[in-house]
């Protein structure tokens, strides 16, 4: 079961927010909420969590860390305790 398209327009992203579209547009060009997809107008509800979450404090923001930036860290720990 699914709660409705995973994909959704400009208002009905605002409405997932609880907010006006017109402050969704806002969230948008500040960078609080992630772009539409390329070459769309639709938002994906789970770029949307994410964004929520970050930005609630419920993810820290080193989720973005992708695996080359995870194996230089982990390199540079395991190089400090030799």
């Amino acid at each position: 079961m699914t709660d409705g398209p995973r994909l959704i327009g400009r208002a009905e992203a605002a409405a997932y927010c609880g907010i006006t579209p017109t402050a969704f547009s806002l969230w948008v060009r500040t960078n609080i909420m992630p772009p539409a997809i390329p070459g769309t107008r639709k938002w994906d509800k789970k770029a949307i969590d994410a964004k929520l979450d970050e930005i609630s404090g419920l993810v820290a923001n080193n989720s973005q860390e992708d695996e080359f930036e995870r194996w230089e860290r982990e390199r540079g720990k395991l190089n400090s305790s030799l």
